[in-house]
Order: C-alpha cells, then structure tokens, then sequence
C-alpha cells in the first residue's frame, strides 16, 4: 500500500525522462531545422497528457524548455541567451498547448472504461492526433521565427516537415508509451488510453514467424534500394510489408500488431537517417504512417462486425424467446416456399399458440407467463431440423417453417412437441406449458405464404375451440 501511494509521484520524473531522452534521439534524427525524420517527443506529449491530464503539463512544459536550451545551445554559436531563453519557453508553451487541445478533447470523448477498440476511438485518435502534429508544427515554426531562433525562407515547407515527424512518432509510439504510463502509474491515476491496451498476451510462435517475416522484408527492400542507388521504384514495394502487417493484425493479439508498427517504423526511419536517402525521407514517414494508420483501422474491424452481428440479431429475433422476429420469419418462409415450389418439394407451416397465457399472466404474474413462451420455443426447438425455423407472431402465437416436409412428416413434428411439453409438465408441474397447433401445407405448385399461415391458423382455432367444448 505505501508503494502505491508513491507511485503517482513518479510519473513526473519519468515522463521529463521519457521526453528528454526521445528528444535527443530526435535531434540525431533531424533532416532540416527543428524537423526531425521521427519526432518521439510528440508521442510522450500526447500519451502523458491524455493519461495523465492537465497533471503531466508542468513535467512537460519543463522538458520542453530545457530540451531547447541544452540542443541549441550546444550546436548554435552566437546565439544570444535571452533569444535561448525566450525560445525555450515558447516552444515549451506552444508544444504543450498544442498537444493538449486534442488530448483533452479524446480524454472527454472516449469512455474510459471502454473494453474493445472500436473504428470510432481509432478515428478519433488518428484525427486529433494529426490536429495536435499540426498545431505544434505550424505555431512553432512561427513562435521560433518570432524569437529570431529559426529563419525559415519557407515556413510552409518546415512546417510540413515537422508535421510528418511529430505525427509518424505519434501514431506509433503514443499508445505504447500510455502502457508504460498506466503500469507506473496504476489504474487509480493513470486513464486508459482508448483500449488499445494488451491485456493479458503470449508471444506465440506463430507471432514471431510473422513479425520476422515483416521485418526481413522491410530490411531486404530497404537494402536493396540503397544498392541500387537509391531507386524510389523499390520504395513502392514496401506496400508488402504493409500486406505482411494486416495478416498479423487480423491473426494476432494487437501486442503483436503494436511491435510491428514499431518495429516497421524504427527500420524505416533508422534507414532515413543513417543514409542519405534525400526527398524519400518522406516516403518512408508516409510508409510508417500508413502501417500504422491500416493497422489500428483494421484493429476495429471485429468490433464492427459484432455490433453488425449484435444489430443483425436484435433485428431478426424476439428478445423475450429468441425465435425470429414476425418480419424475419415472414421474408424467410417466403424464400424458402419459393425455393421449395421450384424444386418440387413439400413444405408446411405449424401455428401453435400458447392455451391459458392470460390467466397465467393474471395469476401467477407476467414473469411467469414470460418464462413459459420461452420454455415453448425452447422445446419446440428441441424437435426441429437444422433448416426448420420458428418465429414469433405476435403475443403467445408462433409459427413453425418445416421445408420439405408434407402434412405426415409436419404431425410427426407437432406429436414431437406436444411430447416435449407434458415430458416438461411432469418435470415441473408448476409451470405447466400447453399449446394448440394447427398444420397446413402445399398443396399446388404455386403456394402462397399468406394463405398457408391462414390456413394454419384457422386449423390452430379449431383445435383450440375443439378443446373448449371438451368436457
């Protein structure tokens, strides 16, 4: 327990570490003024402001600061200190407020307790992430212009580039480094960051064939177009490892699709900036943001099909017994009688509904009532095929589709059922089940649906006034 409540205190050390340390491996990085190939920085920024809150701004804002003094002032001669000084803390004012504009908004957006990576929060996250890169490249080139640090004679072009470098790090990095955030941190003090957390994960085997995979392909194209002088043609090919990334998203935990990103990214940018590769620096950001922008999207592919799947079955099943709803059963039976009249073959359709609902729901409560029309279904069922299906009508009256079945095999059926019930009566004597069931089936080679369902209801009444007058 006193480990704990030390814990939330050591997020600020780490986080000026994690932003001073990526900071100078983005100074080794920089290909023009104050833009760098990968700019990390960007990512600690956003994970710590998002996770953290306004609580990480001051180990931030004082990275910042001190990042600028001791990179400039170690690498410009004759730099006055007050113009260091005045720069420093623009820069720090201008990248803290920039990044904390979008983080703020995805912290009040994204539910915290979300449980699966939806293309909503991934949505979210790759918009504002590239708001926040944009803001801190745009504001700051003007801020240092102003302090007279930097003199771009194209502030477009600058910009452009330190945007790309903020948001190719920041795609990657952000949700990794929120991991490392949240288990310093603990659940208590630290915010998820919009389920793009591990969970509990193996490395399997199969992981890391892919993964090495991915990775020798990077590195072999990478090669190659070094051998050939710098050949862009084979810079297209890298789409193969962005093929290689989806097949280990859409088959391994996103632990796995994470390292790909990174790993992919350092190979990348690693090959940028040890070689002089020129122009097609920007070509391999765009590589890196690409993978890793498909990859997060594809990550929320499966929570789309199930909320499809989820909607698809709210849609064409009763909620209270699980039998399809009358809509479905209806376009169903439709197509399967149509089908059926073009091969030649029987069908026939069983009402049944429910004897005693209302005095049941009037004595022993609607609870009850309830219980017993799932109960029906769920012993109706139990004597069905695979290609027969029940649906829910309306109230306590349901309708059976047995394709392929005349009016013999359809009594077999019924005789099923009703057996079915009284072996459940004698079960629990309580919540005795019955119902009256009234058949129809084809009889010509152009069947129509709304006549066999009246038929069948007519013949359901029947029995059921039979019953009645039954002493």
């Amino acid at each position: 327990m006193q480990a704990d409540r030390w814990r939330p205190w050591l997020l600020h050390p780490l986080l000026l570490l994690l932003w001073l340390g990526s900071f100078l491996l983005a100074a080794a990085l920089e290909h023009a003024p104050h833009a760098s190939l990968w700019f990390p920085p960007a990512a600690v920024t956003f994970a710590g402001l998002y996770c953290v809150g306004w609580r990480a701004a001051p180990a931030i804002f004082l990275a910042c600061a001190l990042g600028t003094w001791l990179t400039e002032a170690a690498n410009q001669d004759g730099v006055r200190l007050d113009v260091l000084a005045s720069s420093s803390l623009v820069f720090a004012l201008v990248h803290t407020g920039a990044y904390a504009l979008p983080a703020m908004v995805l912290r009040r957006l994204a539910p915290s307790a979300l449980s699966e990576l939806t293309l909503r929060a991934v949505s979210q996250f790759l918009v504002l992430g590239a708001l926040g890169a944009m803001l801190a490249a745009v504001l700051g080139g003007v801020g240092l212009q102003k302090t007279n640090l930097l003199q771009a004679p194209d502030l477009f072009e600058l910009a452009s580039a330190w945007w790309i470098g903020d948001y190719a790090a920041l795609v990657t990095l952000a949700p990794v480094l929120a991991l490392l955030l949240r288990w310093v941190g603990g659940d208590g003090s630290v915010r998820r960051f919009p389920a793009f957390e591990w969970g509990q994960w193996r490395f399997r085997r199969t992981a890391a064939g892919k993964l090495a995979l991915l990775f020798l392909a990077t590195l072999a194209i990478l090669v190659g177009y070094l051998e050939f002088s710098n050949s862009r043609a084979l810079l297209v090919v890298l789409v193969l490892p962005v093929v290689l990334q989806l097949w280990i998203v859409h088959t391994e935990n996103l632990a796995s699709a994470q390292l790909g990103m990174l790993g992919f990214s350092l190979l990348t940018v690693g090959a940028a900036a040890g070689f002089n590769v020129g122009e097609d620096a920007l070509i391999l950001q765009f590589a890196a943001i690409s993978l890793a922008a498909n990859s997060y999207l594809s990550l929320a592919a499966p929570a789309l099909y199930a909320a499809n799947e989820r909607l698809r079955d709210q849609v064409s099943h009763d909620g209270l017994t699980g039998a399809l709803s009358r809509a479905w059963f209806e376009d169903r039976a439709a197509l399967e009688l149509a089908n059926a009249s073009r091969q030649g073959r029987p069908s026939s359709i069983v009402m049944l509904d429910v004897d005693g609902l209302k005095e049941l729901n009037d004595t022993q409560g609607h609870a009850v009532g309830d219980l017993a029309l799932r109960e029906l279904v769920v012993r109706c069922k139990a004597c069905l095929r695979g290609e027969d299906f029940i649906g829910r009508l309306g109230g306590d009256e349901f309708a059976i589709f047995l394709p392929g079945a005349d009016e013999t095999k359809a009594s077999e059926v019924v005789r099923a059922i009703r057996a079915q019930l009284e072996a459940g009566a004698r079960q629990s004597p309580d919540n005795l089940v019955a119902a009256s069931f009234g058949i129809a089936s084809t009889t010509d080679s152009s069947p129509s649906l709304s006549r066999l369902l009246q038929a069948a209801d007519q013949a359901m009444y029947a029995e059921k006034r039979g019953r009645r007058r039954t002493p």
